[in-house]
């Protein structure tokens, strides 16, 4: 069902030295985290949750155009790209489930758009193409009154469902993760609601070449050791420092 999406996808580079330990994207100085995610952190007032990427969304690439048509107007081509992904997606989570989350998870949310749009969000039309996910989406987030803008978070930005998500374990998937002022948005307000735990899932962890330390990220994700693998995600890198 991948269709061609699980050899297209891109190493993400595990938290470490120059990466940062929330959103794996490189570092200029000697932080832990990146000057995105420590500008959310401190417009939120709050810890952030570490994100679990599946790959890297690079402008031209496979995975890229397929985060970019599946919510398109085209319905044929939104159809193919949402089954791709879904099927990408439930490849990985059969296999890191227990990564991202040891005691596994019991709801699924999407972060929805904040334009709004009529019926299902297309990332929830995806997900529920994957029948081990289905039973557990949750529509727990709609649009709220908050403004959310590069690197600028909202704690207003999604109304959450109290009963939908009070003490659960919630993996929460987006599929593009720019800044992630949207994704940490979201988990604020499910951790607000009441959530036991929020596990952030991406699909593409958006890379601009334009920056070279996005364009080293990129190039080691090429070289032939890190290639990316189904088998593989940034929490088995880290259980093994020889692998990076």
């Amino acid at each position: 069902m991948a269709g061609g999406l699980l050899s297209a996808c891109m190493a993400v580079r595990p938290p470490g030295p120059g990466i940062c330990r929330i959103c794996c994207g490189a570092i200029l100085g000697h932080y832990e985290e990146c000057w995105s995610c420590r500008q959310i952190e401190e417009r939120l007032g709050r810890p952030l949750t570490p994100i679990t990427p599946i790959s890297l969304a690079v402008d031209g690439t496979p995975v890229y155009t397929a985060l970019k048509q599946y919510k398109g107007h085209h319905e044929p081509t939104a159809r193919r790209q949402q089954l791709r992904l879904a099927g990408l997606i439930g490849i990985f989570l059969r296999h890191h489930t227990r990564c991202i989350a040891v005691e596994g998870f019991d709801a699924v949310a999407a972060v929805p758009s904040l334009q709004g749009r009529d019926g299902l969000h297309p990332l929830v039309t995806t997900l529920g193409l994957i029948g081990s996910l289905r039973p557990a989406i949750i529509n727990a987030l709609s649009p709220g009154t908050g403004r959310v803008a590069r690197n600028s978070p909202s704690l207003e930005a999604y109304l959450t469902r109290h009963d939908l998500v009070v003490d659960r374990r919630i993996l929460l998937v987006d599929d593009t993760y720019t800044t992630g002022a949207h994704l940490h948005s979201a988990a604020a307000s499910l951790i607000s609601a009441g959530a036991r735990e929020i596990y952030p899932l991406v699909v593409g962890r958006r890379q601009n070449r334009a920056w070279p330390p996005s364009q080293h990220l990129a190039e080691w994700s090429a070289l032939g050791e890190n290639r990316w693998s189904s088998t593989r995600c940034i929490h088995c890198w880290s259980r093994d420092p020889a692998m990076s």
